[in-house]
């Protein structure tokens, strides 16, 4: 089914009909999320945003499937684009955590670490981590600052055991991730690493069962720091304390109805797929840490008796489906304290990680969604709003 320009025009009305709220939360507790603005790129490709830097006002997009590396700016303006290095001593193998650190685009590297780039994709600086290290998971960002360190998702390594890694059997080491550390520390000086921030207790992780391989998506601001993970309906929020990163307490969604992530026992992690990965469990899919609030993106899962109808093998209907399963929004204050959940989300958006200088939250217009072949790119500029 084509969703023509009516759903655009849709939205227009109700951001019309909606006073836009000053980037914070009083006493409403009847809020929605409202288009403000938007940005056009004009770009030919599935431009994804990554990354906005606050002091050049630039934003970092990638077109995934080539590898380009697009900025661009609040009216559209592309300022450059390039493809990192694929031969020569300066290949890039495998840009995994993608943003901007100090100001500059750094990617994290499967084999070399992290590696900062110029607006122009020339190599600016290598910052190498131990070797023989590899990562599960994939990563939301390259890097973060911690004090004078730098700190990054948690690798493996491959002295893991006396014997090494099993590469047949699995069960150890995915059991080990569901409970070690979640960030290294590197020293850049001295090139020695630690680990902070422990693995939150209590948690579905802790029952033994298989919840697939962890992304743990962390989210820096000032001095806190955010967590969510695939199988939790709540996030978890932690503080810097004397150069470490500690727990300080867990956030429930307080949701009703949500599909829970299934699992299976960790001896038949290899099982995962074939036996659960027909199920669309509830989920939490973006997070934005603002100046104000925390305004969490999330969807419930979809019924069995319902999900069973429609199959991955048949890729137009299956992305149909897909796109139409509700997205909510649930917000809190700056004590994470709820607000308001099951906030309705418009359709046709796919929700970007990137909060810009005045809060605003960016989303790609999704063509598919809509049935339409644009020679540009359109990113939505989102907000809450009070509906009184």
């Amino acid at each position: 089914m084509k969703h023509p320009l009516i759903i655009v025009l849709l939205a227009l009305i109700l951001l019309a009909s909606c006073n836009s709220e000053q980037k914070g939360l009083h006493d409403d507790t009847d809020l929605s999320i409202v288009i403000v603005d938007s940005i056009q790129v004009a770009y030919m490709g599935n431009l994804f945003p990554y990354d906005f830097d606050s002091n050049s006002g630039l934003y970092l997009g990638r077109w995934n499937n080539n590898e380009e590396y697009v900025f661009f700016d609040d009216n559209g303006k592309i300022v450059n684009r390039f493809k990192l290095p694929s031969e020569g001593p300066n290949a890039i193998n495998w840009a995994m955590g993608v943003g901007f650190l100090n100001g500059k685009l750094t990617i994290m590297e499967q084999q070399k670490g992290l590696i900062q780039f110029s607006e122009d994709g020339e190599i600016i600086d290598k910052i190498p981590i131990p070797n023989n290290y590899f990562f599960f998971n994939g990563l939301n960002f390259p890097a973060y600052k911690l004090g004078k360190e730098l700190a990054y998702s948690r690798p493996e390594r491959e002295e893991f055991g006396s014997e090494g890694i099993d590469w047949d059997d699995l069960t150890n080491i995915l059991f080990k991730n569901y409970s070690s550390p979640l960030i290294e520390v590197l020293n850049p000086e001295t090139g020695t690493i630690r680990n902070t921030m422990l693995f939150p207790e209590n948690t579905i992780y802790s029952t033994g069962q298989f919840f697939n391989v962890i992304p743990p998506n962390i989210i820096k601001f000032g001095k806190e720091w955010i967590l969510f993970l695939l199988a939790e309906m709540k996030y978890f929020v932690y503080e810097e304390q004397d150069g470490d990163v500690e727990f300080v307490k867990a956030v429930d969604l307080q949701l009703e109805n949500a599909i829970p992530m299934p699992g299976v026992p960790m001896k038949d992690y290899a099982e995962w797929y074939p036996q659960k990965g027909h199920i669309i469990f509830g989920k939490i899919e973006q997070l934005y840490r603002r100046d104000n609030d925390i305004i969490v993106i999330y969807t419930k899962g979809v019924d069995e008796e319902i999900s069973k109808n429609y199959s991955p093998d048949n890729h137009t209907e299956w992305m149909d489906f897909i796109y139409n399963i509700p997205r909510f929004a649930a917000v809190f204050n700056q004590d994470h304290q709820l607000i308001q959940n099951d906030i309705p989300l418009p359709k046709g958006l796919i929700w970007s990680s990137v909060v810009n200088n005045d809060g605003d939250i960016l989303a790609l217009k999704n063509q598919d969604y809509f049935g339409i072949e644009e020679d540009f790119v359109t990113f939505y500029k989102l907000d809450l709003a009070s509906n009184q």
